[in-house]
């Protein structure tokens, strides 16, 4: 008998939801978190507001008060490579602005309520037989667990990715800064098109006490992040009256850009560890959810019906892979013409 029915690789929301899900199935789950309790997680902190409906279905649970940032709504708002007098508002769309790192913490106590077993502190080696893993708890002497099934949720780098499929190198990467700064803005998430600020996308968000900005680099255009963040303030001082006091602290972590993996027998990938992130905005938290709670599914199916793992899973996280795929294309195609014309069309849209 396997020590675990499940073992999960990853603390953040693919892997939490994943672990509920499964937990709630019955199946004595393992939860393996590499961080401490209360790791700082890089992160501009803005959720699309589905993520709360989503949060409440899978886990049946709301978010609480203590991880939102203030202001707790945003609105969000576009500004095209024409600038400001062609900027705007969406119409009644909201989004929520949490701390990253005290939402994900949330996650994963809420996964102890329930029961599943969590290991912090802990990093995945390897897969050195068909069903056990070797883990390395502390810095201390590796042990291994056996387990039936394996689930990577271990971010766009993840260590069980690699080893089922070797290095991917298809990631895009966010330059952040937190700033004690002023200008014009109000509650609202501003992202910003231009092509010479970012090959992507740029963007700013109030917080409580502070300011984050930043801007999304592909790969190939690493070398030139500085000049483009200088160019990204001077375009927010010359539009909106900008003033930096001091930089508070800087943050770069990778997102996954047009890559999909779904798994190998009876290990699965979840989140960004299978590629689940909208290359356009940067946006994963929702894909995440979606694909932990599919992760449950597959299992259920596998176990109930003898249903292939693999190809049931794959089934449900269809529109995930054609999300990644679309945004991929759109991303990589952008002229300001096109950034232009988008913002148009988004400013004349109206959320219901």
């Amino acid at each position: 008998m396997p020590d675990y029915d499940v073992t999960i690789i990853g603390g953040g929301p693919a892997g939490t939801t994943a672990a509920i899900s499964c937990n709630r199935l019955g199946l004595k789950t393992l939860f393996v978190e590499m961080g401490q309790r209360n790791r700082q997680k890089p992160c501009g902190g803005v959720l699309p507001r589905i993520c709360s409906d989503l949060i409440k279905e899978t886990i049946g649970v709301s978010i609480p008060e203590h991880v939102m940032s203030e202001p707790a709504s945003l609105g969000l708002y576009y500004v095209p490579p024409s600038g400001r007098k062609n900027s705007g508002v969406i119409k009644n769309y909201t989004l929520l602005n949490v701390d990253r790192t005290l939402f994900d913490q949330w996650l994963r106590d809420s996964a102890e309520e329930e029961g599943v077993e969590v290991l912090y502190d802990t990093t995945f080696q390897r897969l050195i037989e068909d069903d056990i893993i070797q883990t390395s708890l502390n810095g201390a002497k590796s042990t291994q667990i056996s387990t039936k099934y394996l689930i990577g949720a271990d971010g766009v780098q993840s260590k069980v990715r690699e080893h089922l499929f070797g290095p991917e190198n298809r990631i895009a990467y966010v330059f952040q800064e937190r700033l004690d700064a002023r200008g014009d803005f109000e509650d609202n998430f501003y992202a910003f098109l231009r092509e010479d600020i970012s090959p992507i996308y740029g963007y700013l968000i109030p917080k409580k006490d502070h300011i984050k900005i930043g801007i999304g680099i592909p790969e190939p255009y690493l070398k030139s992040s500085t000049a483009y963040m200088a160019r990204f303030k001077g375009w927010l001082t010359e539009e909106f009256q900008f003033q930096q006091k001091s930089i508070l602290s800087r943050d770069v972590w990778g997102i996954p850009f047009g890559f999909s993996y779904y798994g190998k027998d009876h290990v699965l990938l979840a989140g960004d560890a299978a590629g689940f992130c909208n290359a356009f905005s940067g946006e994963g938290i929702r894909h995440a959810i979606n694909s932990g709670a599919a992760v449950g599914f597959a299992i259920e199916s596998d176990l109930e019906n003898g249903e292939g793992l693999l190809e049931t899973y794959t089934y449900e996280t269809r529109s995930l892979n054609v999300l990644v795929r679309n945004t991929h294309n759109f991303a990589t195609s952008l002229t300001d013409e096109k950034r232009e014309n988008y913002v148009k069309s988004e400013l004349s849209r109206n959320f219901f």
